[in-house]
């Protein structure tokens, strides 16, 4: 499970940055690659102290399909230091940065994300829980 939540972080980041440059076909088959990798109960807290729901971060994510489609700002996003910190039953418990690229500004996040086992998605794992702080880019 440790392996397939560490390919999980990577695999849907990658969906992330693809999604936002419009490198994907905007269509529900698509989409659901991240509908279904969420739990019913997933939540993420933000480096402000916002807390949001799986319905909410979909919607969020949905609407922003395309929004970073240019060819005169560069976007790049992507995931580096992934470690697994517990392994326990259906769990496991993965910290990892996440950072962005925007026009040739960084942005830098330190995740710990909670997995439970679920065989029916793309790794094998759905998230549970996201907490992100920002770190600093330099």
């Amino acid at each position: 499970m440790k392996k397939q939540s560490e390919k999980e972080v990577i695999e849907l980041h990658k969906f992330f940055e693809e999604w936002f440059k419009a490198e994907l076909e905007n269509i529900d088959e698509i989409f659901t690659r991240l509908e279904d990798a969420l739990s019913e109960e997933f939540m993420l807290i933000s480096p402000t102290g916002q807390v949001s729901s799986r319905e909410q971060i979909i919607a969020q994510i949905k609407s922003g399909y395309g929004s970073r489609k240019t060819d005169e700002i560069p976007y790049r996003l992507w995931v580096q230091n992934i470690e697994c910190r517990l392994l326990e039953g259906n769990l496991c418990l993965v910290i990892y940065e996440e950072w962005g690229e925007v026009g040739g500004e960084l942005n830098a996040r330190l995740s710990s994300a909670l997995f439970r086992k679920k065989d029916d998605t793309a790794n094998g794992v759905e998230w549970v829980h996201v907490h992100e702080v920002s770190i600093p880019t330099e």
